[in-house]
């Protein structure tokens, strides 16, 4: 039984290493969107962006309509009523 488990444990490891490395080489080109704010914020187009955090136009604009849309809700929510 022993001799089973020395000769099996090789292939378990390089089966985890192998189902792990795309897990961590996504994880490790993730990009968030206060990234991508902090870049435009620089003075860098969109298209700029894009080339240089590797990531789609999509990815740019959907988190350019995130920040429009809670720009939005904050100054709806700012009028208030008095009392």
């Amino acid at each position: 039984m022993k001799r089973i488990l020395g000769l099996t444990a090789p292939f378990l490891a390089a089966a985890a290493l192998m189902l792990a490395g795309p897990v961590t080489a996504h994880a490790a080109n993730k990009v968030t969107c206060k990234q991508i704010r902090a870049e435009l914020a620089s003075g860098k187009s969109p298209a700029d962006v894009e080339k240089e955090l590797k990531i789609s136009k999509k990815m740019v604009d959907h988190c350019n309509a995130k920040v429009a849309s809670t720009k939005k809700h904050s100054s709806s929510s700012q009028g208030g009523t008095t009392h």
